[in-house]
């Protein structure tokens, strides 16, 4: 097993999207209200197609205890590769996202550093994706509710950056040397 982990890289690699809007350079993510999603984006997440894995969750520093009742749904980006995040209008509603979703709930938390529950499902479905290579981003968004009431810190804040860690087997490499046309040539009776 191997085991992979990352932060939010960039300001354009989190963003957030209220009734439309999308800020990319806020100190907090909200995922508060049915209007609101939050977006994280991960660089260069060397994870070979045809992995197994075995555990994924991102880990947020919730901001207080005001903003620590989570319910929210989290999928993945339904991309191979997907580009940073900009400001254009409903720029995160409007992202490919996976079919896999998890759900977020949870009271009182507290502040500080919290992990997601398991995104296995998600990334999966990622690492699926035709054209997914060892090196390719992978982005998530965190889609609130009406009785959601979650604020984490971005990658603006400087500290307590949202960061993703994923446990995983690489797949073997298989007994059979490669086979040549002359192999697969049917023989004459």
């Amino acid at each position: 097993m191997t085991t992979f982990t990352a932060s939010v890289a960039a300001s354009s690699d989190d963003a957030q999207e209220s009734a439309g809007t999308v800020l990319i350079d806020g100190t907090n993510l909200n995922a508060n209200s049915a209007t609101q999603i939050s977006a994280v984006r991960f660089q260069n997440v060397t994870i070979p197609p045809g992995s197994t894995i075995n555990s994924a969750y991102i880990t947020v520093n919730i901001t207080s205890t005001t903003y620590d009742d989570p319910a929210a749904t989290i999928r993945g980006n339904g991309e191979a590769n997907p580009a940073t995040f900009t400001t254009a209008t409903n720029h995160l509603t409007d992202r490919d996202k996976t079919s896999a979703s998890v759900a977020w709930n949870g009271t009182g938390l507290g502040s500080g550093a919290e992990n997601t529950p398991s995104l296995v499902t998600l990334v999966e479905e990622i690492i699926a994706i035709p054209g997914w290579e060892s090196g390719n981003a992978m982005a998530f968004y965190f889609t609130g509710s009406a009785t959601s009431s979650l604020r984490f810190n971005s990658y603006d804040n400087g500290s307590g950056i949202p960061s993703i860690t994923i446990d995983y087997t690489a797949p073997t490499g298989g007994s059979q040397p490669r086979r040549t046309m002359h192999q697969f040539r049917q023989r004459r009776i």
